[in-house]
């Protein structure tokens, strides 16, 4: 039993004809007639009586109408939840940038967003290139500064993402074609964590988080140009809020972009 038959259950109940029911819901009278009488066909009852010119609810009909009522009226209802719902940002899940997708497919989660591209069969979207920043506290010899060369930044102890991360592929790239070596090197898998630590003087975190505990945040200069990662979007091709999440994906491309101007430059 689909809807759309009810509504002409419903038009024709309410104009008691085929002809003016058929206006109402932008069907030709034959299609419309075919359709009520199918529903008859299905409920194994007629609904009507049929005088010439007008249609009547029978005891059946009658019977029937505030059911057909009721369920369009929860099918209205259940299409605006969903629609209301889409995707929101007061869940996330945290993953390693490699796993982020994997988890996006095996989870209740709507939407992925990582350092490396989605695969098939999600969809996907370039949201830019997002700078790596040192950031210090703001008594730091170089917190008056909005940026730091890679070899200034190896004479101060560092607190790095693991290997897996992006931000920490760039930099140790980075310093490895400068010939550097850094003076010191702390991991941790929690870029809040590292920002904590870089808080309390415990050295120089880079990434790519915006900054936290007062940190202030440095461009890092290199002889190639600033160090930065891509960032990509990834979600079900056939999600419910398809369209919500690609509203959501051209705010967070807006969202990078001027972030990234801000901080480097168009």
């Amino acid at each position: 039993m689909e809807l759309r038959v009810l509504r002409y259950f419903l038009a024709v109940a309410e104009t008691g004809s085929v002809t003016a029911a058929s206006r109402r819901v932008h069907i030709a009278q034959p299609s419309l007639s075919r359709q009520l009488s199918a529903l008859e066909k299905d409920l194994g009852v007629p609904l009507f009586t049929r005088r010439p010119g007008a249609l009547t609810l029978n005891a059946a009909g009658r019977r029937f109408l505030p059911i057909a009522e009721d369920l369009l009226r929860r099918a209205e209802q259940a299409a605006e939840t969903m629609a209301a719902a889409g995707p929101t940002l007061h869940d996330t899940i945290q993953a390693e940038p490699s796993k982020v997708f994997d988890t996006l497919m095996h989870s209740d989660a709507d939407l992925g967003v990582s350092t490396t591209p989605p695969p098939l069969p999600l969809e996907s979207a370039f949201l830019g290139l997002v700078p790596v920043l040192a950031q210090v506290p703001a008594d730091h010899p170089w917190g008056g500064r909005c940026e730091v060369t890679l070899a200034e930044l190896v004479t101060e102890p560092l607190i790095l993402m693991t290997r897996s991360n992006a931000a920490r592929t760039v930099v140790d790239e980075a310093v490895s074609r400068a010939g550097l070596t850094p003076a010191g090197v702390t991991e941790t898998g929690s870029s809040a964590f590292a920002q904590a630590l870089a808080a309390r003087g415990r050295g120089v975190c880079l990434v790519t988080d915006d900054s936290r505990f007062g940190l202030t945040e440095l461009i890092v200069r290199t002889p190639d140009g600033p160090l930065t990662v891509p960032l990509y979007a990834g979600w079900d091709a056939v999600h419910y809020a398809r369209t919500a999440l690609h509203e959501l994906v051209d705010g967070l491309r807006d969202h990078c972009t001027r972030r990234t101007e801000t901080l480097i430059g168009p």
